[in-house]
């Protein structure tokens, strides 16, 4: 336990986030995350789908290099950790955005964009950005107080996926008329822009676990905080909800494959799925700031999750008809956008305090996230192999629903807090005593 001035020491871990520091304005975030869709969702995404494939590449090999930058996203808790070390989270913010913003800018100087080396420096520039990531979520953990962690968590997922959005029809639109440099330069010029946003913030320096200096000290004193954060008893119902298949958006690619049945057409496919799709899963992000500052993130979750069960109840259930398709669809992506904002919340809340490695705890908490997109996408994938059209959605409807409701019994029983309890927040693990650099 702290002494009472050691724990109001500004760069104490034990520290309200927000002491002695400004607090960052929560539209700051959705900068700061912008950079990530920009990268992910339209560089690597669109942009390089549309460009490849116009230049006559088969789907099947537009997949695979996809696929393979696809990688990063699931393993960067490896070398996360480094934004824990040496410098300030901010520095490392934006030598992450200079270093990602070179590769594209250097990948669309090749002539083939699927060549080795081409693909090579676009996975670079997205190990980097994913790094620039991790940033993101230590500083919200060591600035964000409490009460403004939704708002902050909607924000940092409206930036993801509205700068998905936005970089894909802004760059698609020149992709009819500029050259692959030209193309590169924009791409580059857009992630890295809006990660200037980053010298607004009053990030601490990086700190010390036990106040060593060394790096085995330092690496103890971490992994104690690994400990405490996800090996205890209270974070484990929180640790549950992010494995969880609520909201978890694994049937976004498969709903595209579903419209024939509906009778819907290419064009509405192509936009529902597309750019408006992109820009309906951020307004469901924005929702989350609309939910009471206090309220607890985990039950907020739950509920965006059992919306996104009963729109594929709509899907399940309703008549094969367009109308049935749109409703259920349009539904489906607005929850996932509030959903994934939830998601972020619900990690800030697990890694409480920023101590001296938020950074690779959040993204080892965000890593968890993963699993359900992968095993829900695979679960809905059998749903239609066993049952047809409707099992799809039925399936996805049924084990989101099952898994809601059981949760809910659980933390009426077990998790609620007094009546006493104005917030229901995670209890926060104790962090390891540090000081700054």
């Amino acid at each position: 336990m702290t002494s009472p001035s050691a724990a109001e020491h500004p760069n104490h871990p034990l520290a309200e986030p927000h002491a002695g520091r400004r607090t960052p304005p929560p539209w700051l975030f959705l900068l700061l995350y912008m950079p990530l869709g920009m990268l992910t969702g339209a560089i690597t995404g669109a942009l390089l789908s549309f460009l490849l494939r116009r230049e006559g590449h088969p789907m099947y090999g537009i997949a695979n290099e996809l696929a393979v930058l696809g990688i990063p996203p699931i393993l960067y808790f490896l070398w996360s950790p480094l934004a824990d070390f040496w410098i300030s989270r901010k520095k490392w913010y934006l030598l992450a955005a200079c270093l990602a913003s070179a590769g594209i800018a250097a990948a669309f100087l090749l002539p083939d964009l699927s060549s080795l080396l081409a693909v090579a420096l676009l996975f670079a520039a997205t190990c980097a950005i994913q790094l620039n990531s991790a940033c993101v979520g230590g500083m919200a953990a060591a600035l964000v107080p409490e009460e403004q962690k939704s708002r902050v968590s909607s924000m940092m997922q409206v930036g993801n996926l509205g700068g998905g959005a936005l970089g894909s029809w802004g760059l698609l639109l020149l992709a009819g008329h500029w050259s692959h440099a030209v193309l590169g330069l924009a791409g580059a010029a857009a992630v890295f822009l809006p990660a200037l946003a980053v010298l607004a913030a009053d990030a601490p320096s990086p700190q010390r676990a036990n106040g060593q200096t060394g790096p085995a000290a330092q690496i103890a004193g971490m992994w104690s905080e690994f400990k405490t954060t996800f090996l205890r008893w209270s974070a484990l119902p929180s640790l549950l909800l992010l494995m969880s298949p609520l909201a978890s958006g694994g049937a976004i690619g498969l709903l595209p494959g579903l419209a024939t049945d509906y009778r819907v057409s290419g064009t509405e496919v192509a936009w529902l799925n597309g750019m408006a799709g992109a820009l309906l899963t951020a307004a469901g992000a924005l929702l989350l700031a609309l939910v009471p500052k206090r309220a607890d993130p985990r039950l907020t979750y739950v509920f965006f999750g059992l919306v996104n069960a009963a729109s594929m109840g709509i899907l399940c259930l309703g008549p094969t008809n367009p109308t049935t398709y749109l409703a259920g669809t349009i539904l489906y992506l607005v929850s996932v956008g509030a959903g994934y904002a939830n998601f972020t919340a619900v990690v800030l809340q697990v890694i409480g305090k920023a101590g001296a490695s938020a950074c690779s705890r959040y993204s080892i908490a965000v890593g968890l996230g993963n699993a359900p997109v992968a095993y829900m996408a695979a679960v809905d994938g059998l749903g239609s192999k066993w049952w047809g059209t409707r099992g799809l959605p039925g399936i996805d409807m049924i084990v989101s629903a099952l898994f809601g409701l059981l949760y809910l019994a659980g933390y009426w029983l077990w998790i609620r807090p007094p009546r006493t309890q104005q917030i229901a927040a995670l209890p926060e693990p104790e962090l390891a005593p540090s000081s700054a650099d």
